[in-house]
């Protein structure tokens, strides 16, 4: 683990198309498919290069660790630190769609994900491609700590898409 961080050596590059930016000051936490997890900001994240290094801030001090994609089972683009608990009780699914509410965009498509540690993740797909690496996907639940979730197709054991 690398303990500096250059400064004013930033690349920016665009987002691959329909996919969401990761980056900067974003708040991203790493689930390996060992079952570690770490947390920090990234601003070199591509799913299309092979790794990528998440930066973590103690107080003035900045720990660069270098992340191969293929060791992940998700990065998962998150709003706050929350607690993993906080939607203990709540029944995981798609929410109803009611007359008048909003509805998810039409080019997204609902996407149930099982993981081979057991994790199942309800969401709309964004940019699904059996042929890359991996996709983004957007929590079905609103109320998610999370925004958007990169996941890697190797850790998968099932993918379902839910058409109407």
């Amino acid at each position: 683990m690398s303990s500096h961080v250059e400064a004013g050596h930033e690349t920016v590059r665009p987002a691959p198309r329909r996919a969401v930016a990761i980056g900067g000051n974003s708040k991203l936490v790493a689930h390996f498919k060992d079952g570690r997890v770490t947390k920090g900001f990234s601003r070199d994240f591509d799913p299309a290069r092979d790794s990528f290094h998440l930066v973590r801030r103690e107080g003035q001090v900045a720990a660069s660790q270098e992340i191969r994609l293929e060791d992940l089972k998700a990065l998962f683009h998150v709003k706050t630190w929350g607690r993993k608990d906080k939607h203990a009780g709540q029944v995981a699914g798609f929410p109803s769609e009611k007359r008048g509410s909003k509805s998810a965009p039409r080019a997204l498509v609902k996407t149930v994900l099982e993981f081979y540690d057991g994790e199942r993740i309800f969401g709309y797909s964004l940019d699904y491609d059996p042929n890359r690496r991996g996709f983004y996907v957007v929590p079905a639940d609103r109320s998610d700590n999370n925004r958007t979730i990169y996941v890697v197709h190797s850790s998968l054991v099932n993918i379902q898409f839910v058409r109407e």
